[in-house]
């Protein structure tokens, strides 16, 4: 009976709290109100089979059916999700209305203005385009990544079509051409995720490393010039090495997370002088600091001597190496803790 009383007391007061009599609450799980009265006075203990009925009915979970107590968590974590929801549906509802309002309107000026259709056919597409990545996803129940992206790729293709159509012109083959090979990246993504789900990380930067350069080469096949090799191929290998150093400090270095970021920073701090560098070696002396110049002391002070207001960036870069290193060393400290522990 004692087990039953705190039963009793939370069937009532959730009753109460509903805003349903005995007679109500009884009607409503088809039994008499003797039988909800004997509940809550704990005379009595429902049927399992009955458990269902009356969370549905008082609002409450099974979970608080059996322990007779609000779980305010769950409940919080409800408003959440339903506040959540709630934006969601919203932001959905205000893109579509966007999308209609623009498409009805552009379609009638057009056609009062210049008594024809032509510039309203890049608003639809490039409407269309949007709708791809703000509302298709929510229609799609299956394949939903591969359909978006078919449809945005579809979409983007017509667009420049139509622009095309427009203004004419042998620039689209140019056009068609770096699209397509734009589109490559995130249809190989998709393909790597889709049938190597084991090394998708991995494989993805690689894509997207020889990805970087064949789009270089696609864009010099159709300006021509002499900057493929002696520029662009350089500075896209500098940029990957230090991508790829990243990319392996924040993948397969085993370490704490204050040695991760002390690594990282260090190669922020060094990649602008680097690329900075590089661009004075293979273009021509800008006049800015060299690479040791981004973190002699006293370079910067005679630039700033000299009113020369360049001083500012090695200061800038001077502090950036001053802090990674202030949290590399207590990334190597931790670690040699952790090490030790072990």
């Amino acid at each position: 009976m004692n087990e039953k009383k705190p039963f009793g007391e939370y069937i009532r007061r959730k009753r109460l709290e509903a805003g349903l009599t005995q007679r109500e609450l009884a009607e409503q799980l088809f039994v008499t109100e003797s039988t909800v009265s004997k509940w809550e006075r704990a005379l009595s203990y429902p049927d399992v089979s009955m458990v269902v009925p009356i969370c549905n009915a008082l609002g409450i979970t099974e979970h608080e059916f059996f322990s007779a107590c609000d779980d305010d968590q769950t409940h919080v974590q409800e408003r959440q999700a339903a506040v959540w929801q709630g934006i969601v549906e919203g932001t959905r509802r205000f893109f579509a209305a966007g999308y209609a309002i623009a498409v009805v309107v552009c379609f009638i000026c057009n056609l009062a203005v210049f008594h024809t259709l032509d510039w309203f056919w890049i608003v639809l597409t490039a409407c269309a385009l949007g709708f791809c990545f703000t509302n298709l996803p929510f229609l799609i129940r299956r394949n939903r990544p591969a359909v978006c992206l078919g449809a945005a790729s579809g979409c983007l293709i017509l667009l420049l079509l139509v622009c095309w159509m427009n203004v004419g012109g042998w620039w689209i083959l140019g056009g068609l051409a770096i699209t397509a090979v734009s589109l490559a990246l995130p249809w190989i993504w998709w393909a790597v995720w889709r049938f190597y789900g084991k090394y998708v990380l991995p494989l993805c930067v690689g894509a997207l490393t020889v990805w970087v350069f064949f789009l270089l080469v696609v864009i010099w096949a159709f300006t021509g010039g002499d900057w493929l090799l002696s520029l662009a191929f350089p500075l896209a290998a500098a940029g990957s090495a230090f991508f790829w150093a990243g990319f392996a400090v924040l993948y397969w270095l085993k370490a704490g997370p204050w040695l991760k970021a002390g690594i990282i920073a260090l190669l922020v701090s060094f990649g602008t002088p680097v690329f900075n560098s590089l661009c004075d070696l293979l273009i021509m002396d800008t006049g800015g600091p060299s690479f040791r110049e981004y973190f002699s002391i006293g370079d910067m002070l005679a630039r700033r001597a000299a009113g020369d207001m360049s001083w500012i960036n090695p200061l800038i870069f001077q502090i950036m190496l001053a802090c990674s290193l202030i949290v590399l060393a207590v990334g190597v400290a931790q670690e040699a803790r952790r090490r030790k522990k072990l």
